[in-house]
């Protein structure tokens, strides 16, 4: 190959006299297609490694991200609030929030290891020679794998704008919600949870049947008593359905919570006998897990003591309280 020493380029003066012979017995041999090949190895070593480099600092941000969501939910006055009524929902969404960025960086990790097994295997020099691999019509350059790693990265940026989004309206949400249960819990409708501790059976049936009259419900029984069939109270919704309730106060046993048998002798009669849309079993007190399990698996409702603080203390409605839907508009109700 004849050197072109006024060109822009041109081999450097090499001081080692074999360098110089090793040098240019390789040059002498090259021809125009063992330069293309050098030149492009070259190229998709340095895009290859940009965008491994782009991977590692997507997950490097996400990473960041986990320890500002720690960080916040440690403040105990982020934003300047003190989230004494929406302490467990915040709690809740940072939570849920870094299990999603977590999962994000497993991801992440899986497919940064096979961008670095790509990048490595196209960084070593092939002990042949370089051209046999860019033949025309190949598909299989390592850069290829590289950057089909990369093309993570636009889905996994748009996951966590959306996540970002998403977190700051529930922020905004919790806000005013405990800004409204705060309210609430100032007002003359709020039962302390001390003063519920204190009523009677009797009393307590009154408090539920009085909760869901306050929530726009019609009483059909406000209190049960001998030959009830467990149902200590039954209303009626706006758009029609049935509510049946069972009320046990369970001051006089603290510590104990509510076993299985109970729920399971509600729900032989709650639907079979009182024709409920609506099952809930309401206490002061807790819940065993054997009683969740079954209340799950039969469409029972469960409020316990932490619920009913949000219901009759910071002035939920029972529909939140229980998780179902609000009553539908009445159609052609006036505006």
């Amino acid at each position: 190959m004849i050197i072109d020493r006024n060109a822009r380029v041109v081999p450097p003066r090499y001081r080692d006299r074999e360098v110089r012979r090793l040098m240019g017995d390789a040059l002498g041999k090259a021809d125009q297609a063992d330069l293309l090949a050098a030149y492009l190895w070259v190229q998709e070593g340095a895009i290859g490694r940009r965008a491994h480099s782009e991977l590692e600092s997507l997950r490097d941000g996400l990473r960041s991200d986990i320890e500002a969501l720690r960080k916040f939910k440690a403040d105990p006055e982020f934003r300047g609030m003190s989230w004494e009524f929406t302490r467990a929902e915040l709690d809740a969404a940072f939570d849920s929030a870094t299990v999603v960025v977590s999962e994000a960086v497993a991801h992440l990790e899986g497919v940064l290891r096979v961008s670095a097994e790509a990048l490595d295997e196209l960084r070593r020099l092939p002990e042949e020679d370089l051209a046999p691999q860019y033949v025309p019509g190949g598909s299989n350059s390592l850069l290829n794998r590289i950057i089909e790693c990369r093309n993570h990265i636009e889905p996994l940026q748009e996951q966590r704008s959306a996540l970002v989004a998403d977190l700051a309206a529930e922020l905004d949400r919790l806000a005013d919600l405990d800004s409204r249960r705060l309210t609430f819990s100032q007002s003359d409708k709020s039962y302390t949870t001390e003063g519920i501790r204190r009523f009677d059976s009797k009393n307590f049936e009154i408090l539920v049947s009085w909760l869901a009259y306050r929530d726009g419900m019609k009483i059909r029984r406000r209190t049960g008593g001998a030959g009830d069939l467990g149902a200590d109270g039954i209303f009626l919704t706006p758009d029609g359905r049935r509510v049946v309730a069972q009320c046990k106060q369970t001051s006089t046993l603290p510590g104990r919570a509510i076993g299985s048998e109970l729920v399971q002798r509600f729900n032989g009669t709650a639907r079979p006998v009182h024709k409920a849309d609506v099952a809930v079993l309401v206490t002061n007190g807790t819940f065993s897990k054997p009683a969740r399990d079954f209340a799950s698996d039969h469409a029972i409702h469960l409020v316990d003591a932490e619920q009913l603080r949000k219901w009759a203390t910071w002035g939920d409605s029972f529909y939140e309280v229980v998780g179902i839907d609000r009553p539908s508009p009445v159609v052609g109700a006036a505006a």
